[in-house]
């Protein structure tokens, strides 16, 4: 779609929104732009996609932001757009002069937003009026972009004390567009449930005297339900903002269960129909124990624990299916364990009794793959292995990665999972080789920031490589040395890694110069990161103002000194720890592991500032042996570089680490840097809250060690590396924690994610078949079932017991005397 680009804002976007109207009226669709992956959801629950419109719009914002403040407003990341918006807006060579101001600028953000709102208006309204969900979810990307922008804007421009009003004003008008878009999107989906999916005559017909289809099947209803919920989340997940997505779902579930739950509870079905009732009621609970997970945010919320939510939503499904798991007891049950339980004195019948901080009994029914019969009465008695099954469950059904929750489920149980995994692939071959790492570069779509987080794992191959090994077990070291203490590091860590040949040839003070590391040790590396660009920068001056390379030497280990706080304390940590077990015949750096590490960040840091780079050298660490006789005699120099390029001085900075404590040049030095790095160590001190247990009943603690290892692009590349590998492999995850019922244990392996067939979702309720209570592969025990608090009263159990066949037919033909005899009894002990 070809606009103008330049001239007034406003004359621009009444063109925009000519142009976005006729493309509409051709081709009764909206044009969209993608927005990049990295940036979806978050806080502020960026769209996946957003109108062509609104992308324009919102670069010619920042145009006029450029203009007005003579500055990037921060919106797009550092690499996020090139030059040519900043390049016209200060009026370079070949562009426009634009002059503004911020009064200018506000104003003028304003009106156009206002006036894409009304086009925004029209656009909804023709799809509402066509029932066109893509329209409507381009509409809804649209809003939501412009109002993040918008509420960017006014958090920026407070700091400048500008008034914001009218940027106010839009924002609220974009928020409440968004929130009465969602709601009209899901009063489309419930429409469409309730008056098609969910009817149909001889399903529903109660009182025929004819089994249905001949007792071989449940209901259509049922799984033309599931059906439609499923396809449905797909779509929301893959084309609404996540949250909202999120919120869409639970409200149709919710309002299909209440059309569901008054239909089943309040039937009065023949005897040829009552098995189709219990049938549908198992299905249909079965089929919400696997759609509930994409609404919770905790297991807790998921089992239903009381006070775990403040969802309302939430809380409403779990009453609804507690009531349906009380009508498929007390219309399934025989009548022999009904008088069983009701012939006891009331005071001993758990019926009655309130459920406090109980798991919900329906939710146990409804897994049986997680909860082995007799399931857990409470929270306490769920054993650590199904509390991680159930977090993983909530994990993987979100429509966007929660970080938090993954890092929980990492910690859990003393790195449980993490040391699977870890130890799974710490013993695959070429561990050694390191992954090949992409140049960060835009993925072509709207507001990525290149800085390669959009596109952190390699998807060209379908089953994993020594690439993908590499990347996993560094991610895995990652997390442990950000949240492990040192028992947990020792144990997980160094035990992993001591089975590992030629593993202790890291720290050997010849192979500072080797690039080729295994991932646990480049993740040790990444912990010192931060202070190598300081150290750098310093030398690289201090050699170019005529310092000779000793002087510089000596300068890099002042400047290590003198940076010594910044330093993560868990790089000391991990590197006393190795220095423990590092065999005698190793020598590091000056003796040292740290200093070994630190050198060995060092050289690395010089090669990669070099545009002109050595190609880095890879060796094996097998038999290896390297003549340092020059670079002893380079490093003794006293050549000046004042002269030559930074190329060179940082090549020649880096091959003189690799001699750096040869000849006693630095030894007091180092010895002074070491006593420091000594005194930094005995401050640290492990208590019994340290590591993986300061984060399992801390959501706070949790959610600021999230914020650290997101803040860096190594944390952040670990986690999405990690959330990658979970997601394709769950399956493996689940047998390791003995909640799935595979007998075959293979090594994890997949890259993509499989999906499964159309047939597949249609007939099966997760992996396991429609209709499994017709099919006698699920088995009731009814009287253990009975024998639970449900928080009943003798009036409701009346009300679903009255509505068995036995009671409403009564006829001494078709009951014997002995299941007379028990009607009659409980008739007498129910009914008030």
């Amino acid at each position: 779609m070809e606009v103008m680009e330049d001239g007034n804002l406003m004359d621009k976007v009444n063109i925009l929104i000519q142009r976005d109207l006729e493309y509409y009226k051709n081709k009764q669709a909206v044009l969209q732009e993608t927005i990049c992956p990295g940036i979806i959801g978050g806080r502020l629950d960026f769209p996946r996609s957003a109108s062509f419109a609104a992308v324009k719009l919102v670069l010619w914002w920042e145009d006029e932001y450029i203009a007005a403040y003579k500055k990037s407003s921060g919106f797009f990341q550092k690499g996020a757009r090139n030059s040519r918006g900043s390049i016209e807006a200060f009026g370079g060579c070949g562009g426009i002069v634009k002059s503004s101001d911020p009064s200018k600028f506000i104003s003028a953000v304003s009106k156009s937003a206002d006036q894409l709102l009304e086009h925004l208006h029209v656009l909804t309204q023709e799809a509402l009026d066509h029932a066109d969900l893509t329209v409507l979810t381009g509409t809804i990307g649209a809003a939501a972009l412009l109002k993040n922008c918008l509420w960017f804007y006014i958090q920026t421009l407070k700091e400048t004390k500008s008034s914001v009003d009218l940027l106010q004003s839009g924002y609220k008008k974009y928020h409440e567009m968004c929130e009465a878009l969602a709601e009209r999107l899901l009063d489309l989906h419930c429409r469409l449930l309730s008056l098609y999916i969910l009817q149909d005559a001889d399903c529903l017909d109660w009182e025929n005297r004819k089994p249905f289809f001949e007792s071989e099947r449940g209901s259509y209803i049922i799984q033309m339900w599931w059906l439609y919920m499923q396809g449905t989340k797909e779509d929301l997940w893959n084309t609404v903002p996540p949250k909202m997505a999120q919120r869409v779902f639970s409200g149709m579930l919710n309002e299909s269960l209440t059309i569901l739950t008054v239909r089943y509870t309040q039937s009065s079905p023949s005897q040829a129909r009552s098995e189709l009732l219990l049938v549908d009621i198992s299905n249909l609970l079965l089929c919400v124990a696997q759609l509930l997970p994409s609404i919770c945010d905790s297991a807790e919320e998921y089992i239903g624990l009381s006070g775990s939510s403040k969802s309302k939503i939430l809380r409403d499904v779990h009453v609804k299916c507690h009531d349906l798991f009380c009508c498929f007891l007390l219309r399934g049950a025989p009548l022999d364990t009904l008088y069983k339980i009701f012939k006891k004195d009331p005071d001993f019948i758990e019926l009655y009794k309130t459920k406090s901080n109980n798991i919900d009994q329906w939710i146990i029914y409804a897994l049986p793959n997680i909860f082995k019969s007799p399931g857990p009465s409470n929270n306490s008695e769920l054993n650590d292995d199904i509390s991680l099954a159930l977090d993983l469950m909530v994990l993987l059904a979100q429509p966007q990665p929660n970080w938090s929750l993954l890092l929980k489920i990492l910690c859990r149980n003393k790195f449980k999972i993490l040391q699977t995994i870890m130890n799974t692939f710490l013993k695959m071959p070429n561990t050694a080789d390191k992954s090949v790492t992409q140049k960060p570069s835009d993925c072509g779509n709207f507001l990525c920031p290149v800085d390669g987080s959009c596109r952190n794992v390699d998807s060209a191959t379908r089953t994993m490589h020594a690439g993908h090994h590499y990347d996993l077990i560094l991610a895995c070291t990652e997390v442990l040395l950000c949240v492990g203490n040192d028992k947990e590091i020792e144990d997980i860590l160094i035990e992993g890694v001591r089975k590992q040949a030629d593993w202790e040839k890291c720290f050997e003070r010849r192979h500072v110069w080797n690039q080729i590391r295994y991932p646990w040790y480049e993740a040790i590396l990444d912990i010192a990161m931060p202070i190598f660009p300081l150290v750098v920068e310093t030398v690289l001056n201090a050699l170019q103002t005529g310092a000779t390379m000793y002087q510089a030497m000596s300068l890099i280990i002042a400047s290590l000194g003198q940076f010594l706080d910044a330093i993560d304390p868990s790089l000391i940590r991990v590197s006393h720890l190795f220095q423990e077990v590092i065999p005698v015949e190793i020598t590091p750096v000056g003796g040292s592991v740290l200093m070994q590490v630190l050198i060995s960040g060092l050289y690395s840091y010089f090669l990669d500032i070099s545009a002109n780079a050595l190609p880095k050298k890879g060796v094996s660490f097998k038999n290896i042996r390297r003549d340092t006789s020059t670079k002893s005699e380079e490093g003794n120099s006293s050549t000046k570089y004042n002269e030559t390029s930074i190329d060179d001085i940082a090549i020649a900075a880096a091959e003189s680490l690799c001699s750096i404590d040869e000849d006693n040049k630095h030894t007091d030095q180092i010895e002074d840097f070491l006593k420091q790095a000594n005194i930094y160590k005995n401050d640290m001190i492990d208590t019994d809250d340290s590591g993986s247990k300061k984060i399992e009943k801390n959501q706070q603690m949790l959610e600021i060690l999230v914020s650290d290892l997101l803040m860096t692009n190594q944390g952040k590349k670990a986690l999405k590396t990690l959330f990658h590998f979970i997601k394709t492999n769950n399956e493996w995850l689940y047998v390791m924690l003995k909640t799935n019922e595979s007998k075959t244990v293979t090594i994890p392996n997949r890259v993509t994610q499989q999906n499964e067939t159309l047939l597949h979702k249609m007939f099966h309720i997760g992996d396991t078949p429609f209709d499994q209570l017709l099919t006698k592969q699920l088995k009731p025990n009814w009287h253990l079932l009975l024998q639970n608090p449900l928080s009943l009263t003798v009036e409701r159990i009346w009300m679903q017991i009255s509505q068995r066949w036995e009671f409403t037919h009564t006829s001494t033909s078709r009951l014997s005397t002995h299941d007379l005899h028990i009607v009659n009894n409980l008739v007498t002990v129910l009914k008030q």
